[in-house]
């Protein structure tokens, strides 16, 4: 018998159940559309904090490199160079960022931020359905993810957010993995798991495939269904999805290992260092009253300053009691994960970091505990959604004792609320002056805008609860009152956390300032230097954000923003800085070091000094004296949380007289093996740069060049590219061809077409031994790690192929 068909139904009609999935997807669109409508259709470009100093400008280069036929494999302009594509955080490989190379690259940078925040809501939507919540339940966690102030505090550590996207969706697919015998799950898992990885965020990585683990052993912890499949399978299927997914990404993973284990991370950074940023006790108020104890920037390295906002409000919190409350068999387990997150977030206020610090490998590596906030800011909003169902299931069962219950604990917690409300509204101006004079804390954020959260707080809750009581009172259905709710929480979140990201007007971004016009008018590109002190400073008054962006990454040339304009710099980010460079960098920045200290600033190729006060140094010729900053200076130890007091300084742009070329001709070396001597040996001054190059080994003698003996010695750099460079030298007798480039694995030589060696020279640098006449020198950059993690991903993704093809005939 034929089922009837409805006229509705067809290839042109959708029926009940896709016309409700297509309104929610277009209003959840318009929603983030809105909630980001000055970033989108303003062209302002998004520039909070890591943003304009990391990610834009590395995301610029190698944008440009694939643009002009290049391979983005590395940057010459940060360290004295240092590799682009082997550093994960850059995001080569993203499949997102494929828009950064389609649409014009400001639009498309803020677009794929925005991205994130869509897809976020949608992976979060579709794990919840997975684990047994209502389509109510998904949206009101959806919601809670999306608009949450943890996502937009993310944002601008743009690695991080990129990866704790895709989390949500692989827990969906593992989960679905484990359940159904298909390979599709398994299959969509290390797809994801791949995609995550490229993100770049290697904390949420890591926690991530730690959960996929517990859940391998323990599968009905999140599953609302159990599964058939033994322990035994399960981790089996484990590993080779991880097998599979490291085979695929060797391409990347393979280069940033190398990269890793040549960085100062390697290393693994102290205690102190490691969790510097750690969750406080006090800041879990934030996810109810935003930056309540927050005492201004310049606590910015001690308070937990990394998240910029995790309000939630208070009907997530209440969802999540009403989970507890209810008879759900796994609320036991996520118990356990909200908890184990939580400590780990809280990093040094707990004891159990300092455990997992001392004998966990590998953990030594991670800086930030906050970081793992993420997981429990997860499953607080997926708490949010089943608390849903837990409370309507419970009120169907038995409604008039738990309906009564429910009235009458709204009706107490409302009561208090107007109160609260009534006692701002009588006597906040007193209130406020009484706080001020008595509790200061902090002339950023004043008493006043405190009491405004916990007025609007107030207000919020004081709604929910009368939400409650009409609950209760059965004034309301479940099915509009779940309506009802998903819109007070999406008013809430949206009214707290709207704007609450920086942005700039391109123009004022891109735009030159004297410092910046000194530097690029200079044909010779000599590279810059900038003392350390100025990355501390602050500017005495406050300035709108274009003055920001003048005052902080142009004059001062802050971090990364030099390579927005192409600018050679000794400095940068220093996530993963090449660990000998860094010895240098560490001599340069020793206390009461002045620029003429040490040879090391001639070796680098260094013209253009921003020093943070007069040097009288006769091999310097100041150029330009700049803007006046301050810097916070550490509080008397018997006033540690009073106001810090400020030492005023002034930005002085010097150009170094006695700096040596980028490429020169040594006639003699001298060999030292102890890279503890070599320093030493430098911070002294103890030999002439210009004429002697310390190497750690004894370079082999450079074969005869045939042909007419030049007159006098002669070098010059005839093409330069990211990953190559051509050179002519010429010499009289035997030479140490010195570049004041970072040596580094993977750099080879041509010297007159024979393949050469490249010796590391002055601890970080690289040399070549020449022998006497006229020369050609090709140096380029042909990473074996890179080509094996090739060979291997294309292997795998061969053989997966070829497996699913046999799927198919099968």
């Amino acid at each position: 018998m034929k089922r009837a068909v409805s006229p509705l139904c067809g290839p042109f009609f959708m029926n009940k159940e896709r016309l409700t999935g297509a309104i929610l997807f277009f209003s959840f669109t318009g929603l983030i559309i809105l909630y980001f409508w000055e970033a989108l259709a303003q062209s302002n470009l998004m520039v909070e904090r890591d943003l304009p100093i990391f990610f834009f400008p590395n995301l610029k280069l190698w944008v440009e490199a694939l643009k002009a036929g290049e391979l983005p494999l590395w940057n010459p302009y940060s360290f004295s160079g240092q590799p682009l594509f082997a550093s994960l955080q850059t995001s080569i490989l993203y499949p997102p960022n494929v828009l950064l190379l389609i649409l014009p690259l400001d639009f498309a940078f803020n677009l794929t931020i925005v991205l994130h925040f869509f897809l976020s809501g949608w992976f979060v939507f579709l794990l919840t359905r997975e684990l047994g919540g209502s389509r109510p339940a998904g949206i009101l966690a959806c919601i809670s993810f999306t608009l949450g102030g943890f996502l937009l505090s993310i944002h601008n550590v743009l690695n991080t957010l990129q990866s704790a996207t895709w989390t949500p969706l692989i827990f969906f697919f593992f989960l679905r993995a484990l359940r159904e015998r298909s390979w599709k799950y398994p299959f969509l898992s290390i797809i994801t798991i791949l995609i995550q990885f490229l993100g770049g965020g290697i904390e949420a990585f890591l926690l991530t495939q730690a959960m996929l683990l517990f859940l391998a052993v323990f599968s009905r912890s999140l599953g609302p269904r159990p599964t058939c499949h033994s322990w035994k399978w399960r981790l089996s299927l484990t590993g080779i999805i991880f097998l599979l997914f490291a085979g695929l990404g060797a391409v990347q993973i393979i280069p940033f290992w190398e990269m890793t284990r040549n960085s100062l991370r390697y290393v693994g950074f102290s205690y102190q260092e490691a969790t510097r940023w750690s969750l406080g006790w006090m800041d879990l108020f934030y996810v109810f009253l935003p930056d309540f104890f927050w005492r201004g920037i310049e606590f910015y390295k001690t308070d937990q300053n990394y998240l910029k906002s995790i309000y939630l409000g208070v009907i997530p919190f209440m969802m999540v009691l009403f989970f507890f409350l209810g008879k759900d068999r796994r609320k036991g387990w996520f118990g356990l994960f909200l908890s184990v997150s939580l400590l780990l977030a809280l990093g040094r206020n707990t004891p159990l970091y300092q455990c997992l610090y001392l004998f966990v490998p590998g953990i030594q590596m991670i800086r930030y505990p906050v970081k793992f906030f993420f997981i429990t800011n997860l499953f607080i909003c997926l708490l949010t959604g089943l608390g849903w169902d837990a409370l309507t299931s419970r009120l169907q069962e038995d409604p008039q004792k738990k309906l009564l219950s429910l009235k009458r604990a709204s009706l107490v917690l409302a009561f208090f609320l107007v109160l609260i409300l009534l006692t701002l509204f009588l006597f906040k101006s007193s209130l406020i002056v009484f706080l001020e004079t008595s509790f200061p804390v902090s002339k950023a954020r004043p008493w006043g805008l405190n009491l405004h959260n916990l007025e609007r707080f107030s207000f919020f809750a004081l709604l929910t609860f009368l939400f409650f009581v009409f609950l209760a009172d059965r004034k309301i259905s479940f099915k509009k009152g779940q309506t009802v709710l998903i819109l007070l929480l999406i008013l809430d979140l949206f009214l707290a956390n709207w704007g609450f990201y920086r942005r700039v007007d391109p123009q004022a971004f891109y735009s030159l300032s004297p410092n910046l016009e000194v530097i690029l008018s200079d044909p010779e590109k000599g590279r810059i230097y900038v003392d350390p002190m100025m990355n501390k400073t602050e500017l005495p008054l406050k300035v709108e954000m274009d003055g920001l962006i003048y005052y902080i990454l142009k004059e001062n040339l802050y971090f990364e923003y030099p390579l927005v304009h192409k600018i050679f710099n000794t400095s940068g980010f220093g996530i993963m800085t090449y660990h000998p460079y860094q010895d240098l960098l560490t001599v340069l920045n020793e206390k009461d070091s002045h620029p003429g200290a040490t040879d090391i600033l001639r070796l680098m190729n260094v013209k253009y000094i921003l020093w943070h006060k007069a040097a009288p140094d006769p091999g310097l010729n100041l150029i330009r004296r700049g803007e006046t900053y301050v810097i916070p200076i550490t509080p008397a130890q018997n006033n540690p949380h009073g106001p810090r007091p400020y030492q005023t300084i002034v930005a002085h742009l010097y150009e170094n007289k006695d700096l040596l070329p980028r490429v020169f001709l040594a006639t003699h070396y001298q060999v030292v093996g102890s890279g503890k001597e070599r320093i030493d040996l430098i911070r002294r001054k103890g030999f002439n740069p210009a004429k002697t190059v310390i190497l750690e080994e004894t370079p082999e003698p450079p074969p005869p060049v045939k042909g007419l003996m030049p007159d006098q010695d002669r070098v010059r750099i005839i093409k330069r590219r990211l990953n190559q460079m051509d050179i002519e030298a010429s010499g009289t007798g035997p030479r140490i061809l010195f570049l004041s480039e970072t040596y580094y694995p993977g750099w080879k030589v041509r010297v007159d077409g024979e393949e050469g060696k490249i010796y590391r020279a002055n601890h970080a640098f690289r040399a070549i031994a020449l022998g006497p006449g006229h020369h050609t020198i090709r140096l380029f950059y042909d990473p074996f790690s890179l080509k094996i993690g090739l060979a291997i991903t294309l292997l795998t993704l061969i053989g997966m192929l070829c497996f699913l093809f046999w799927l198919v005939r099968k």
